[in-house]
């Protein structure tokens, strides 16, 4: 008998092997609110700043941020978190090629450099108006919380911060 639909073992085989392969990759693929961020390879980073606060992810600010931030580690907001040179170059390279306005930079941080005026140096991620929107829910009260204690305290509700994802599916609103 023969096939008149042009199907043949070769044909399905491929056929099933595609749907099966789009189907991994689909199902491995973050969803939309997992604000995953890339986060600067080797530990210099998070050894260095993650050991005072959250080590946050480069692609929530720009360049020219990270670049004011690092040039001025002798008074990082308010205290003299100065690195050796080798460190600090370092880590402001890791910072630059991560920002939220690299021609690397993901679809969201395109969107958060997006929403910052182009004249604007922001040193807190949490004035700028991508932090806002994705907080505009939480009532003041939490934010109170002992365990929380400051709006840059991301690691407090987004246990993984330091690995830079921030999904809500993640997040873990202390009790207290």
């Amino acid at each position: 008998m023969k096939n008149t639909m042009g199907i043949n073992w070769k044909n399905l085989l491929t056929l099933v092997l595609a749907v099966g392969g789009a189907s991994m990759l689909i199902t491995q693929a973050p969803a939309n609110d997992e604000a995953i961020f890339p986060m600067p390879a080797g530990k210099t980073y998070v050894n260095e700043c993650g050991s005072c606060h959250t080590a946050y992810a480069p692609g929530l600010l720009p360049i020219r941020s990270w670049r004011k931030m690092m040039n001025e580690m002798d008074n990082h907001f308010g205290e003299d978190a100065s690195l050796s040179e080798p460190d600090r170059l370092e880590i402001t390279k890791s910072l630059e090629i991560l920002a939220a306005d690299d021609i690397q930079a993901t679809q969201r941080m395109r969107r958060i450099n997006s929403a910052i005026p182009a004249n604007a140096v922001p040193q807190r991620i949490t004035e700028t108006g991508y932090f806002k929107f994705m907080h505009d829910e939480v009532r003041p009260s939490i934010w109170k919380r002992k365990k929380i204690g400051t709006l840059a305290n991301c690691i407090a509700c987004h246990p993984r911060a330091n690995e830079g994802r921030y999904g809500e599916r993640e997040i873990r609103i202390p009790q207290q």
